[in-house]
Formats: structure tokens, sequence, C-alpha cells
């Protein structure tokens, strides 16, 4: 909770789909306190939380990805002691997984929304963090089946 009362969200999604997804919450982005955490590429979203943090774009399939990926977890716990927000609301891929790892340990509630693409199958970092978030939910009625404590949110889009 920011310095008025307000709650602070702390918006995590990957470059591409998953930050035009979490930009479509704009409504909640309006209401309180935020900041957005994504990759570094040249795709970007304007009009979404003025504070941004940007992390390097990474690939499971580089030489370099573990290194990275531990740095990534430093810069998660230091983002997160320093902003201290009340909730992490993310849309995926890989760089949600640190936040929502070291944001249940810090006591943050984690709000996590499968992607509009996945309409059949989980995604991997659905499946990671599945057990991890204090809300779950999907955006297709199928994904129920695969997600059985997750709710129904409908489409983002």
């Amino acid at each position: 909770m920011n310095k008025e009362g307000v709650k602070k969200i702390c918006f995590v999604a990957s470059s591409g789909g998953h930050l035009e997804e979490i930009s479509r919450l704009k409504g909640i982005e309006k209401a309180y306190d935020c900041f957005l955490v994504t990759e570094k590429s040249d795709f970007e979203i304007k009009n979404f939380c003025d504070k941004r943090y940007i992390v390097p774009m990474m690939n499971r399939r580089q030489l370099n990805f573990l290194p990275k990926f531990i740095w990534l977890f430093y810069r998660t716990l230091r983002i997160l002691l320093k902003e201290r927000p009340d909730f992490i609301i993310t849309t995926g891929a890989l760089v949600a997984y640190p936040f929502c790892v070291v944001g249940k340990l810090l006591g943050i509630k984690v709000v996590y929304v499968e992607s509009f693409a996945r309409v059949n199958e989980p995604s991997l970092t659905g499946k990671l963090v599945y057990n991890m978030s204090d809300l779950f939910m999907v955006q297709w009625e199928d994904m129920l089946e695969k997600y059985p404590k997750s709710m129904l949110g409908g489409g983002i889009f």
C-alpha cells in the first residue's frame, strides 16, 4: 500500500502478446498505484503504468540462459523490495516466473491470467505457477479442465 492507502499492483508481462494482453487491464491500472515489469524489446505499450522496469529478454534455449535467469531472480527481489506491491498480476511468460516465486516468499498476492492464446493446452509458465497463485484465471472454458481450481475470467480482448 502506498502512502495514500491505495493498493499497489505490479504488472508483469513478457513482450509481445503477453504485454498486449496485460495492457487491456487499463481499468485496473487507472484505479491503483502500479508499475510494469517487462522485457526490453521494440514492442511498446503507451498509456499503461507510468513507472516501468525493463529486464533483458531471455530465451530458454540460449547458452547463457541460466546465469541470466539467476540474475533475473536477484533483480526481481530488488524491484519487489523497493516497490512493496500488494499484488502481482501477470499474463506470463518467462519473466513472470521469478516474480511469482519471489512475490509469494514475500507475502505478495499473485494473480496469474493464462494467455488468451491458450485454448486447449496449458502454458509452461501456467503449469509452474498454478499452485502458488492466489487467483488463477483462464480465458477459455475448456481450460477449466486443465486447471480445476482456476476461475473463468473470459477474454481480456
